[in-house]
């Protein structure tokens, strides 16, 4: 897991682009009107794994939000789409980002609003 402290790079950046990992694709969530698709993102400078969430609602062409948070090795080894919400909200912080938020990147913790009847105002 990346380690502010320890380490400057430039998946540590909130407003980083994919480019700066590889992606695996691990599935995706679909509720009503809207659909999750689920990554993990190993940085191609430093090798820290991250959990990726993209949301797509059906009146939107592109995400609306995403969150990206760094975890351990074990913990990728468990993650299924249905439950990348909860794992997000367990970390001490993660980014988020998108038109829903106004923003391309900020650091928040608690709570994720992966299904649109969920609070979208949650993020920390």
């Amino acid at each position: 897991m990346c380690d502010t402290t320890e380490l400057e790079c430039q998946c540590l950046d909130p407003k980083c682009g994919v480019e700066v990992f590889h992606e695996t694709d691990i599935g995706a969530d679909s509720m009503a009107g809207s659909f999750s698709n689920v990554s993990l993102f190993d940085c191609r400078f430093c090798g820290s794994r991250w959990l990726y969430c993209s949301i797509n609602e059906e009146v939107f062409s592109r995400p609306n939000r995403w969150y990206r948070g760094p975890i351990s090795m074990k913990q990728s080894r468990t993650v299924i789409p249905e439950y990348a919400a909860e794992l997000l909200a367990i970390l001490p912080w993660y980014f988020y980002g998108g038109a829903v938020f106004d923003t391309n990147g900020h650091k928040g913790s608690g709570p994720v609003s992966i299904h649109p009847e969920v609070n979208q105002t949650e993020v920390a």
